[in-house]
């Protein structure tokens, strides 16, 4: 069983390093950090929550700590800010030693070097679950922030790389096939890769009208920009970037071709509105990132969001994303 005394201080040790703009760190009731008067602190938390979000065994304790603090990562970049700090709160069962604790504290070291975000404090607590709280601390200029709402009719709807392939991994690895021959798709399961380059690109270059990052299904995460602000959208499924990887897998679990692209999730791909006259600007950046950019859609004034078919007919979508406490 982990102690929390002994946790607390191999945690302090591992953590000295902090950037200069950190008042006060780790030991403290609270962190305190400094940010630029002309700049917007960001703020967001996440969790991993066993049984949930994760199962012991499919993932290692390096992957998930490191995995917690990307898709917290991830909302930061989604609103064209820069991630600076986080705090992890970690719940342990019991079931836990000292090894696990090593090899997650590896995994929010990687996490940290790889997002370049420091660690400035934090919670133990016992919990009947294994599971990990992230809040990650950043910071986006006031003008450049992008947020959910903003989008307008006849917008062109985009989408950043290909979907469906975390929901096809976790599947995979569910199915105890061959982890090294699917190993593309398992990776973007357990190491989430956040699109911050391109979010921070984007709002520096004033492209975008809205803009969100997938962690509950294109479908559900599009109504968030669209259905909510009393707007709607049209999908063209012909248009909806898969990976050959995907596309090669997915018939052995299902004979929808666009089932988990459209509403499996956790795939953290930027999903975003932006003007029409903005569409060289936007392959001038896929260009120079070397991130594949997809349009996929556009903006409606009917709200609801319709997916359509080559000949612009409807298609009845059997999900349309993940919801906690119920199913959507």
């Amino acid at each position: 069983m982990i102690d929390e005394l002994s946790a607390l201080r191999l945690i302090k040790e591992r953590f000295q390093k902090v950037s200069k703009n950190i008042a006060i760190g780790i030991g403290d009731d609270a962190a305190a950090v400094k940010i630029n008067p002309e700049n917007l602190l960001l703020a967001t938390v996440d969790s991993q929550v066993e049984g949930v979000h994760f199962v012991k065994g499919v993932i290692s304790a390096k992957e998930l700590g490191r995995k917690a603090i990307a898709v917290s990562v991830s909302d930061i970049g989604a609103m064209g800010g820069i991630p600076k700090f986080f705090l992890a709160s970690v719940g342990f069962s019991g079931e836990e030693d000292e090894g696990f604790l090593e090899q997650l504290m590896d995994g929010f070291q990687s996490g940290a070097e790889e997002f370049k975000v420091d660690l400035i404090g934090g919670n133990l607590s016992s919990s009947q679950k294994l599971f990990l709280d992230i809040t990650v601390l950043g910071e986006v200029e006031q003008h450049l922030m992008v947020k959910r709402i903003g989008a307008t009719p006849k917008d062109i709807i985009y989408v950043s790389g290909t979907l469906g392939d975390s929901a096809l991994g976790l599947r995979v690895l569910q199915s105890k096939t061959n982890r090294e021959k699917n190993w593309f798709l398992i990776s973007r399961h357990i190491l989430p890769q956040p699109r911050l380059k391109l979010g921070r690109e984007l709002a520096k270059k004033r492209l975008v009208t809205s803009m969100i990052d997938i962690s509950d299904g294109l479908i559900l995460d599009l109504e968030r920009i669209t259905i909510e602000h009393g707007l709607g959208a049209e999908i063209y499924i012909e248009q909806t970037p898969i990976s050959s990887y995907y596309r090669d897998c997915i018939s052995d679990f299902t004979k929808d071709l666009y089932d988990l692209a459209l509403s499996g999730g956790e795939d953290y791909e930027l999903l975003f509105t932006s003007p029409k006259d903005k569409r060289e600007e936007i392959k001038e950046i896929s260009e120079k990132l070397n991130i594949k950019i997809t349009e996929i859609g556009c903006v409606t004034t009917k709200p609801r969001v319709m997916v359509l078919d080559s000949n612009r007919n409807e298609i009845k979508v059997k999900r349309r994303g993940f919801i906690h406490f119920g199913n959507y």
